[in-house]
């Protein structure tokens, strides 16, 4: 889970800086500018996702180990 925190800090922090970098130097073209922006964004949500799933599922399987759920 630790890793899945992680990779989504850096995705949003990446896309903060290329926001930042796009208004104040305009690196990219408003249309690459967008499709990198939304792949950020896509790329967050499907790791968060797989932590999330994956800190739910560790945990059932912590829980019926310990005997707390059948």
């Amino acid at each position: 889970m630790k890793w899945g925190a992680v990779i989504c800090l850096l995705l949003f922090v990446a896309g903060g800086l290329l926001a930042i970098a796009q208004i104040w130097f305009a690196l990219l073209s408003p249309d690459a500018f967008f499709k990198v922006l939304i792949t950020l964004g896509i790329l967050f949500v499907i790791s968060l996702g797989v932590t999330l799933v994956t800190r739910e599922y560790l945990q059932d399987k912590e829980l019926r180990t310990n005997g707390f759920i059948d």
